[in-house]
């Protein structure tokens, strides 16, 4: 089943520095004063088998993604087109597509975008001539869904889901909060945030900080959690059974657990056992501090 789904949300820009603006006014141009935005919001709902895959290929847009109790999945799908005139935004929107393919055990959601072969000058950049368009997804899932999301330039957020996650973008945060299931989620650009999980989790980004606050950890668990340039901030549970690992290079690594070391010890690299060793933890960074300590104790209700 092959179905087009069309849809939208409003794009922004960066705001050019102080500094052009004397370039705007001796030119006499006003910068996005003509620029047309079209929007377009699709919805659909569809069924789908319990641990089923729900998949997410875009380019441009944020996806998120929200765990609910029923056996469907709901669809919101929203395109944005920014163009110089709403002529022109009006012919991208009708060649901005969504695929859908369904089957009772996955939906898969391709972002389809039209070519372009415009070329793209200093001068177009700066009186905002550019073209945006972007396909920005909302989705709510079974809990127990098997996520595969990607995007090039945008953000992604997950929550509340219990199945496999995988998740990847190029210049954008990734945010994942109350997952159980194993998860691996990558960006490049951006910040990586963990909130209560309670499964193994790989996180990776270059540019950007990682935290993680883990609400529990089985003993044959795996955290493994890495940039470049940022800081790692992880929280333990306070009995958590684990090997840890974490190094730097240009930071300091801060422990607040009692750890038995298992060789040196040193302000840039530790490695040892936490309550006897169990799960393994991996943390590293190149430029920026490492800090690992105990989850506070939760607040009665």
């Amino acid at each position: 089943m092959n179905q087009h789904v069309r849809s939208a949300y409003p794009a922004w820009r960066a705001l050019l520095g102080a500094g052009l603006a004397g370039l705007f006014a001796a030119s006499g141009c006003a910068p996005g004063a003509r620029a047309a935005e079209v929007r377009n919001v699709s919805e659909r709902v569809f069924p789908l088998d319990p641990g089923g895959q729900v998949v997410v290929k875009s380019q441009n847009g944020r996806i998120v993604v929200e765990a609910w109790d029923r056996p469907d999945v709901r669809v919101q799908i929203t395109r944005v087109i920014r163009a110089d005139d709403e002529k022109r935004a009006a012919e991208l929107m009708r060649g901005l597509m969504v695929d859908v393919d369904t089957s009772p055990a996955s939906i898969r959601l391709t972002s389809r975008y039209p070519k372009r072969h415009e070329e793209i000058g200093i001068w177009a950049i700066l009186v905002h001539k550019v073209e945006a368009l972007n396909v920005h997804y909302y989705l709510q899932v079974p809990k127990q869904s098997s996520l595969n999301l990607r995007t090039s330039n945008g953000e992604i957020r997950i929550r509340g889901a219990l199945g496999t996650v995988n998740a990847l973008t190029v210049n954008g945060d990734v945010e994942l909060t109350g997952a159980a299931g194993p998860a691996d989620v990558r960006t490049t650009n951006g910040e990586v945030r963990l909130t209560g999980i309670s499964g193994s989790a790989i996180a990776r980004t270059t540019n950007g900080g990682v935290t993680a606050d883990v609400a529990s950890l089985p003993k044959g668990g795996v955290v493994n959690l890495q940039t470049t340039n940022g800081d790692v901030d992880v929280r333990l549970p306070k009995d958590v059974a684990a090997t840890v690992e974490a190094t730097t290079t240009n930071g300091k690594v801060n422990l607040d657990f009692p750890v038995v070391s298992q060789g040196r010890l040193t302000t840039k690299s530790i490695r040892g056992t936490i309550g006897g060793g169990g799960a393994r933890v991996s943390l590293q960074t190149t430029n920026g501090n490492v800090d690992l300590s105990p989850a506070p104790p939760a607040r009665a209700r």
